[in-house]
């Protein structure tokens, strides 16, 4: 799944916004405070909800311009990417990419069933959470 969406917020910003919940999730989890510049190769193990662990992997960070992760638990991996380019001082492109990957058959099956439906879902989603972080700025 791609999106890509102009929003009137800096880069900067945005950035921040995106890195703020893992830095706060590593704080929830393993009680260390972090950084930006802490976050480039960080592994850790998280939930996603009550019964789902999972590990979590910053592949990439670049500051307020680049922000790749990769979430893997026991039925899937996936990897999401966030590139953002500044188009001016308030004004910045979001490039959002998203691969899912099912590791046992089973979930391979659900995925070839519900993919299309939940991309559409977590489409919207996404880009109303990308309007409200605007609208907050």
């Amino acid at each position: 799944m791609k999106i890509s969406m102009k929003l009137n917020v800096s880069a900067e910003y945005l950035f921040q916004r995106l890195v703020d919940t893992v830095i706060y999730d590593v704080k929830q989890e393993t009680g260390q405070e972090l950084t930006v510049a802490d976050l480039n190769g960080l592994s850790y193990a998280t939930k996603l909800d009550r019964q789902t662990k999972a590990d979590l992997s910053v592949i990439k960070v670049v500051p307020d311009q680049s922000y790749h992760i990769q979430v893997e638990t026991d039925g899937y991996v996936k990897r999401e990417a966030y590139e953002l380019t500044a188009l001016a001082a308030d004004l910045v492109q979001v490039e959002y990419s998203e691969q899912s990957f099912a590791k046992r058959q089973v979930s391979k099956l659900k995925e070839f069933f519900f993919k299309p439906i939940a991309q559409s879902i977590r489409r919207r989603n996404f880009m109303k959470l990308l309007k409200e972080i605007e609208v907050g700025y």
